[in-house]
C-alpha cells in the first residue's frame, strides 16, 4: 500500500501540468478568435472614419439612409402634391399612371358607381348629377354591367368635355376629385386645381385614354386618405 502512494502522486502531477496547458491553448486560440468577432461600436466606427479623413463617407451613408426612406415612403404612399406651387403635376401625373389599367376595384370602383351612375341636367353653369339606384343586379342590387356603365360614363364626360365643375383654366388637364357631401363621399370632374377638396388624378386632356391604360387605382385609394 506504501508503495502505491508516490505512483498516485506522479499521476496526480501529470493531470494538473496537463490541465494548465489545456487552458493556456484554450486562451491563446479560443480567446483571440472570440475578441475577434466582437461587433465594433457605431460609434467607435463612425471616429475612425472621420480620424481617417472619412467625413464624405459618413455624409455618403447618410445621404443613402435618407433616399432609402424617402423611397419607401414614395411607394407606400406616392408623390406628395405641392398644393401651393403646383410645380409637380407631372410627377404626380406620373405616380397616377403608374399601374395597369384595366377596371377599378374594392372603395374606388364603389365611389365611381355612386358618382357616374345616374344623369345629368343641364343648368346655367355647370351640370347637376342625378344619382340612379335602378341597378340590374339580384334584388335590385348593382351588378357588373352597372360599374361598367359608370366608369363609361367617366370616359365619356372626359372624352365630350362635358358634365365638369367650375372653370376651365386652360392648362390641359382634368382633375379627379373627391368631396364630402350630405349623402357621403363622391367623385366629380373639373377643369381647375380642386382647392379645399381631395385630388386623386389628374388626366391629360389631349390624351385621356393614355389614363384608362396605365392607372393606378391603388394611388387613388391613398390619396383618398391624403389631406
Amino acid at each position: 500500500m506504501a508503495g502505491r502512494a508516490p505512483r498516485s502522486l506522479g499521476v496526480a502531477l501529470v493531470l494538473v501540468l496537463g490541465g494548465q496547458v489545456l487552458f493556456q491553448a484554450c486562451q491563446t486560440f479560443v480567446g483571440q478568435a472570440t475578441a475577434g468577432c466582437r461587433p465594433i461600436p457605431r460609434m467607435q466606427l463612425w471616429a475612425e472614419e472621420k480620424a481617417e479623413g472619412g467625413e464624405d463617407k459618413a455624409a455618403a451613408r447618410k445621404e443613402q439612409r435618407v433616399a432609402r426612406k424617402i423611397r419607401i415612403k414614395r411607394q407606400r404612399w406616392g408623390v406628395d402634391l405641392d398644393g401651393d406651387k403646383l410645380d409637380n403635376l407631372d410627377e404626380w401625373y406620373k405616380d397616377t399612371i403608374s399601374g395597369n389599367g384595366g377596371k377599378p376595384t374594392g372603395f374606388i370602383k364603389d365611389l365611381i358607381l355612386r358618382s357616374f351612375y345616374g344623369t345629368w341636367h343641364p343648368r346655367r353653369v355647370n351640370s347637376w348629377f342625378k344619382m340612379s339606384r335602378d341597378y340590374t343586379g339580384p334584388n335590385k342590387q348593382p351588378s357588373e354591367t352597372d360599374h361598367e356603365q359608370a366608369l363609361e360614363n367617366l370616359k365619356t364626360n372626359l372624352r365630350e368635355n362635358k358634365n365638369y365643375m367650375g372653370q376651365d383654366d386652360g392648362n390641359g388637364w382634368f382633375w379627379l376629385a373627391c368631396t364630402q357631401t350630405p349623402i357621403g363621399l363622391n367623385l366629380y370632374i373639373t377643369k381647375s386645381p380642386p382647392y379645399g377638396e381631395r385630388p386623386l388624378a389628374l388626366i391629360r386632356e389631349d390624351n385621356i385614354d393614355e389614363f384608362f391604360d396605365k392607372v393606378n387605382w391603388h394611388m387613388l385609394f391613398v390619396r383618398l386618405h391624403k389631406m
